[in-house]
């Protein structure tokens, strides 16, 4: 298993991870997110047996901060532990202020729980966003603070 910061010869395998859950257009929102994150380096990819299996995004400046943006698995592949082996690398490399943030919706079950299984606290929450549900917020202190 190796996780490295993403290249843009890793575009395509990244957007098939998780192309089975979005239609064409929402693919396209996807492929952007990445072609803006990949060059500033806050992407990062975790690859097996020559395969990239999982991916995850992150600001590395969220008001002076790291924000997890997204972290996905292939489905063949989850529940191994690849998701928590991401985001463990972004808090040890990628947390300089000492405090990492993240979110999710509020209907987001697996996601709230991950959070939760990983340290995080609730810190607020945003309504009114474009998705249907309250976006709730979440901190970790990390090693450095």
């Amino acid at each position: 298993m190796t996780i490295r910061i993403a290249q843009m010869s890793y575009l395509e395998a990244c957007v098939a991870i998780d192309a089975p859950n979005f239609n064409i257009f929402d693919r396209e929102k996807r492929r952007k997110h990445f072609l803006y994150m990949i060059p500033r380096e806050m992407m990062l990819v975790l690859e097996m047996d020559s395969r990239i299996v999982a991916y995850s995004t992150f600001d590395s400046d969220w008001f002076g901060t790291t924000f997890l943006k997204l972290v996905v698995t292939d489905e063949a592949f989850r529940r191994q532990g690849l998701a928590s082996k991401l985001i463990g690398y972004i808090e040890a490399n990628h947390c300089p202020s000492g405090k990492f943030f993240s979110s999710t919706e509020a209907d987001n079950e697996p996601s709230i729980h991950m959070h939760i299984r990983h340290g995080f606290k609730e810190s607020g929450w945003l309504d009114n966003l474009p998705q249907p549900h309250r976006e709730i917020f979440y901190f970790k202190p990390t090693a450095s603070q």
